[in-house]
């Protein structure tokens, strides 16, 4: 009784908390049922017995109580499946997966307590890692950037290596996200990667302890030959985004800033308090972002607290990566015209998810809410249109160019094409005060 007691109360805790990518139509699983015309003309496998005897039409529309269900069904595979079911906690988490999959939506998802802690852990700034920045170019991973004095420098990967395996199992084709959620793990755990390098003759192999890896969320520097222009890139929106990026923003007005590249690509968004404090930065007033759920929208509104540094000529990057938290700063700064949109069109994450524990250290994470730009418009599965479009080319980024940043520098001095210029200008007299 008292572990029948245990599993209900484990029951009800799924209940409470639940409210995926669909791939299009697939053939139906082995075991599924078929069509009642196919049954009809089929005799039963000899190996197909049946362990009572089927329920009435009239028995199976009384709807069963869930966590009896639950419970039920967990029994029966305990007494019945011939093999290794797993553990209790195994087939509960399956449970859980399985329910929010029915929702069908790519960004809900159930997060165990390792993934939980890790995503915790980022936000607070660091992560269980390599070190390593990842880009996906011709349906490889590509690494972009070693970190100085992490366990990626140390074990010897370059930039430039291509990423064919993780632990053994193939990763090309595999999504950057796939990648990453494959290299991150707990610190002091190995992870083992294969890559391809240019000039090596065969695959390499480098075997890295994880260790956790500070994110350097904020990076400045005043533009080389370039004086008065500034580049910030901003990584992602975690706990210390907003204070790292005002001390960014200080130092650099201490160099003599007069004009900003605000460098959002490759950065996946983050919290949405972070990213309404730095949209307040850049963008005179009004709503940050529009917020819809609960049958009613909430403006989330420019903090004052937030401008206090001098309005200068802006022009903000983004490219297919820049995803979420990213996208509300970017289209908050494009719909008021306080800075000019440069690059590719961005992710299209225009929902809110909500993090919520549950027992044994794990979480689920569901989507609650629609968020809209101040204009009202919903970038979900569209993303933001840059005002410039920009887009490298593969032999660009091997040869170590920028052209993106380099046509942000050329947009800030006037020396761009006689479009960019116009649309430089009107976002210039929008900006400086």
């Amino acid at each position: 009784m008292k572990i029948r007691r245990a599993y209900l109360l484990l029951g009800l805790a799924v209940m409470g908390f639940a409210g995926g990518l669909s791939l299009g139509r697939v053939a139906p699983p082995e075991g599924a049922p078929r069509p009642a015309r196919l049954l009809a003309a089929l005799t039963p496998l000899p190996e197909e017995t049946l362990a009572s005897a089927p329920m009435s039409p009239q028995a199976s529309s009384v709807r069963a109580d869930p966590v009896e269900t639950y419970y039920n069904a967990m029994q029966k595979i305990r007494s019945s499946f011939y093999g290794q079911a797993g553990s209790d906690e195994t087939l509960t988490y399956a449970a859980i997966r399985g329910m929010l999959a029915s929702l069908g939506d790519r960004y809900t998802r159930f997060l165990e307590p390792e993934e939980y802690k890790e995503m915790m852990d980022r936000n607070r700034g660091e992560f269980g890692g390599i070190g390593a920045k990842l880009q996906r170019m011709q349906n490889k991973v590509v690494i972009m950037e070693v970190l100085k004095d992490t366990p990626a420098m140390r074990a010897g990967l370059k930039k430039g290596d291509q990423i064919i395996a993780v632990d053994g199992e193939n990763a090309v084709g595999l999504s950057i996200t796939k990648v990453v959620e494959k290299i991150h793990g707990q610190r002091g755990s190995t992870v083992k990667l294969t890559v391809e390098r240019k000039d090596a003759e065969k695959p390499l192999v480098f075997s890295i302890v994880r260790d956790n890896i500070e994110i350097q969320v904020v990076e400045a520097e005043m533009v080389k030959d370039h004086p008065g222009i500034a580049h910030i890139q901003l990584h992602e929106f975690n706990q210390m985004s907003d204070e790292k990026l005002d001390q960014a923003l200080t130092d650099m007005e201490k160099k003599g800033m007069k004009a900003l590249i605000l460098d959002l690509r490759y950065n996946p968004g983050g919290l949405l308090t972070e990213a309404v404090s730095i949209g307040s930065r850049f963008i005179p007033g009004g709503p940050v972002v529009i917020i819809q759920g609960g049958g009613q929208d909430r403006k989330m509104m420019v903090d004052p607290s937030k401008q206090n540094h001098k309005r200068v000529p802006l022009v903000v990057l983004v490219n297919k990566l820049s995803a979420s938290a990213s996208e509300i700063v970017s289209g908050a700064i494009k719909d008021t015209k306080s800075g000019i949109i440069l690059g590719t069109s961005t992710w299209g994450k225009g929902l809110v998810q909500t993090i919520t524990p549950i027992q044994g250290g794990s979480a689920v994470l569901i989507t609650t809410h629609r968020y809209l730009t101040p204009a009202g418009i919903d970038i979900n599965k569209k993303g933001i249109m840059p005002d410039i479009k920009v887009e490298p080319k593969a032999e660009e980024i091997e040869a170590g160019k920028d052209p993106e940043l380099q046509e942000a520098v050329a947009v800030l001095e006037g020396k761009q094409s006689p479009e960019a210029h116009k649309i430089a200008e009107a976002a210039k007299s929008a900006t400086v005060q």
